[in-house]
């Protein structure tokens, strides 16, 4: 029942001492004329009967933690409204089971002696069948001290003379689950010196001056102590790392920290360890956050069951996203509606509290609430459309990662290899608009290709969804090559070597082993464990055939050759991976695997050749006017003009590569652009600038973690050092044996030049004070050692 014990009958000791008199009868307001008389006959009913003051707060909650911040604004609201400055109302809102109702009845309970006249309570009911204002008014003006017989029938005179009562006196009103604004509206005081709290899952926006307090998640600090608070602090003492891992699978929402924690406090055989490993399996996690008659998906059951079929459908479809949080396009594509019809849909979920509102254009599921989500749309009609909902995300994804490359690669040829997409997509205006869409968009592409190759609740999405996938993550892949996220690849292109395998794909599988060959890799012989893949993917391609492998990765293997001093076995596969794109007519792919071949020509000693088709090579790049190309190719020819004996030409070359992949945002290549030019300075005798140029490079590959990029600028910081003296010789040599281990690890050529510096450096000088003989005599000697 939403009425306290106080209305079963009226409770009337006499009024506060130090509070103003209750208006007389003339003062208080009839609402029309036709009840006029009515209003004084009940006013002058409760002019001879004082009013009591109630105490009706639900009882504190002695384990509450966290909120400071909430409840201290909370509570410097309701001490302005006591001081009579304002007439003060909180609306707390978020999710079932966020907190809402113990927040505001423990700032009541901090607070309720500033309300000497009594405290409110009314459970609204807004999450069910929410209560009648009429039958609210009744049961505040009885906890008033009206007697029954006195309360007027119609409902606008019950909130005047509500009103009237309240009227210079200091009452707390709390009022628990609201509904709606219009719900509300009458049920609040009409002059200051009174407060009211609410707590609603629906965010009510409506009533004029209240503060509004959206109730997220409790931080992991605060989900500790509540957790601490109620099991013990030896049983989370024992094991902190089970104690973090359950608050996290409860999503560190309160409701279900507090079952979780009734639930060992019920089990003291259980360690944490043992309830949290029960709630790793994310399909029965909502059935163990059950005990004592409290549930996770009873508090969540209540907000899905109040809305209309139209936004429960959205709420059940739009969790079969493979994150939680996306934007209207997804949700558009998934209930295939346009994106106006979509974003109304979210909207009500935010409304009805069981979706987040996270940034323009951005909404959240909560985990949990997610997982219900999955429960009710399994157990729906709409089970039978997720497949379909999810296929649309996925080609709508396709066919917008296509567009985006055509506007990043305008003359690549990989756009029209790709799996055609059965959806139009997003196109991008233009570059700048396509790097923004990617920069949002990274985590929900890679999410939805694991997830159609069977990541996840649901089983993968079938072989008419293995080549998006692949594709998918294909398109994706060259567009951040030369970033951090080279590294998402291996998780989904593993999935996809997998599913290959299992339908018998010979051209998805050759693609997927080029993703893998893509990630960097970590460990001994890392470039031997490329030339394997891209040897099984051009295997592979020959079989289904595939002209985007057969070009792709003959490029790709030819630089791992080179790279590993192989020019000679590079050379050919150059050749052939020109002439691929040449007949599948990519332009600026051509046009890049020309400037290795210039490179490889001129490792193999064909200067002349080599130094005549940079130019013509360089002149067709700037013909193209794509940046990237122009700086890639401007890359290789002055890698080329390095290993050539020619520093001074090299060093410009690698000065405009840097400017144009510092202009496209390709951090790789403008770390290894650095990198270079401190080799250049070094062939130039000038240490200085080498060693500048060394720390450009390692300050920006410090966010890539790319180990040949590394290695690269450690051996020329460590040459640089050398050369100028200035430095601890052990300091120097620390750099180049750091860069040494990095690049032999590779099987990088260049470490074959390191080895050799290392046996050759001259020994630290001694420092004073230490004999000769001692271990650190001589830094040339450990790093020998280390060999």
């Amino acid at each position: 029942m939403w009425w306290s014990s106080a209305d079963r009958g009226a409770v009337t000791p006499g009024p506060h001492a130090a509070g103003p008199r209750r208006p007389s009868a003339e003062q208080i307001p009839a609402p029309h004329a036709a009840g006029a008389a009515q209003s004084r006959s009940h006013a002058g009913a409760v002019e001879e009967r004082p009013t009591s003051n109630p105490a009706q707060l639900p009882p504190a909650i002695r384990d509450f933690t966290g909120r400071a911040g909430d409840l201290d604004e909370l509570c410097a609201l309701l001490q302005d409204a006591s001081e009579a400055r304002a007439m003060a109302v909180a609306v707390l809102t978020g999710l079932g089971g966020v907190g809402k109702s113990a927040l505001a009845a423990t700032a009541a309970h901090r607070m309720r002696g500033a309300f000497p006249d009594g405290q409110l309570y009314a459970d609204l009911r807004g999450a069910a069948e929410p209560a009648d204002s009429a039958d609210v008014l009744t049961h505040l003006l009885r906890s008033l001290g009206v007697p029954e017989g006195a309360v007027p029938d119609d409902a606008g005179q019950r909130g005047a003379l509500y009103r009237s009562l309240l009227a210079g006196r200091r009452v707390l009103i709390l009022l628990d689950n609201a509904h709606d604004t219009a719900q509300l509206r009458p049920l609040l005081p009409g002059t200051p010196g009174s407060a009211v709290l609410i707590t609603s899952r629906a965010r009510i926006v409506g009533l004029p001056g209240a503060r509004l307090l959206d109730l997220e998640a409790m931080t992991e600090r605060d989900a500790l102590a509540m957790l601490e608070a109620i099991v013990g602090g030896e049983r989370v003492a024992a094991d902190p790392g089970a104690a973090r891992r359950l608050v996290a699978a409860c999503g560190r929402l309160p409701l279900a920290v507090r079952i979780a924690a009734a639930r060992l406090v019920a089990r003291p055989d259980w360690a944490v360890a043992d309830l949290t490993a029960r709630l790793g399996d994310e399909r029965r996690r909502l059935d163990e956050l059950e005990a004592d008659g409290l549930g996770v998906d009873a508090a969540f059951r209540l907000s899905y069951q109040g809305l209309d079929p139209h936004t429960a459908r959205a709420f059940r479809l739009t969790s079969a996203a493979a994150v939680p949080v996306f934007g209207r396009t997804t949700a558009a594509v998934l209930l295939d509606i346009d994106e106006d019809a979509a974003e109304d849909a979210l909207e009500a979920l935010v409304d009805a509290g069981l979706l987040e509102a996270c940034g323009i254009d951005r909404y959240r599921f909560h985990d949990l609430v997610r997982i219900f989500a999955r429960r009710v749309l399994d157990d729906s009609p709409d089970a039978a459309e997720r497949p379909a909902a999810q296929r649309r995300l996925l080609d709508h994804l396709l066919a917008t990662v296509t567009h985006a490359v055509r506007r990043l690669r305008p003359h690549s040829d990989l756009p029209d290899l790709l799996h055609p997409a059965s959806t139009p997509g997003h196109r991008p205006a233009d570059a700048e608009a396509a790097r923004a869409w990617l920069q949002e968009s990274h985590q929900l592409i890679r999410a939805t290709a694991e997830q159609a190759l069977g990541k996840g609740p649901w089983e993968d999405l079938g072989e008419q969804a293995l080549r998006p996938a692949v594709d998918l993550l294909t398109g994706w892949a060259h567009l951040i090559l030369g970033t951090a996220r080279r590294r998402e690849l291996q998780g989904p292109a593993r999935l996809a070597l997998a599913g290959a395998h299992c339908h018998g794909d010979s051209r998805s599988a050759a693609r997927a082993l080029r993703l893998i060959a893509a990630v960097p890799q970590q460990g001994a012989d890392t470039y031997p464990r490329i030339e394997r893949a891209l040897r099984q993917a051009l295997r592979f391609a020959a079989l289904a055939p595939d002209p985007l492998t057969e070009s792709e990765a003959a490029h790709e293997l030819a630089m791992i050759l080179a790279a590993m001093g192989r020019p000679a076995e590079a050379l050919p596969l150059f050749e052939q991976a020109y002439a691929r794109h040449v007949e599948l007519g990519g332009r600026g792919d051509a046009v890049r695997v020309l400037a290795h071949v210039v490179r490889a020509r001129m490792l193999l000693g064909d200067k002349e050749r080599a130094e005549a088709a940079a130019d013509e090579v360089l002149r067709s790049a700037r013909e193209l006017g794509d940046r990237s190309t122009l700086g890639h190719v401007l890359y290789q020819i002055g890698c080329a003009l390095l290993a050539g004996g020619r520093p001074v030409r090299a060093a410009a070359h690698l000065r405009e590569s840097r400017q144009h992949h510092q202009w496209v945002g390709d951090l790789r290549w403008e770390a290894l652009a650095w990198a270079r030019l401190a080799h250049c300075a070094l062939a130039r005798e000038r240490p200085g600038e080498a060693a500048a140029c060394a720390t450009q490079a390692l300050s920006i590959e410090g966010d890539l973690g790319d180990a040949f990029c590394r290695g690269l600028a450690l051996a020329a910081r460590g040459r640089a050092l050398l050369a100028l003296g200035e430095a601890p010789a052990l300091s120097a040599l620390a750099s180049l044996r750091t860069a040494h281990r990095l690049l032999s690890a590779r099987g990088a050529a260049e470490a074959d030049e390191l080895t050799s510096l290392l046996w050759t450096a001259p020994p630290a000088p001694r420092r004073p004070g230490v004999p000769p003989g001692s271990p650190s005599r001589g830094a040339a000697s450990a790093a020998r050692a280390a060999l």
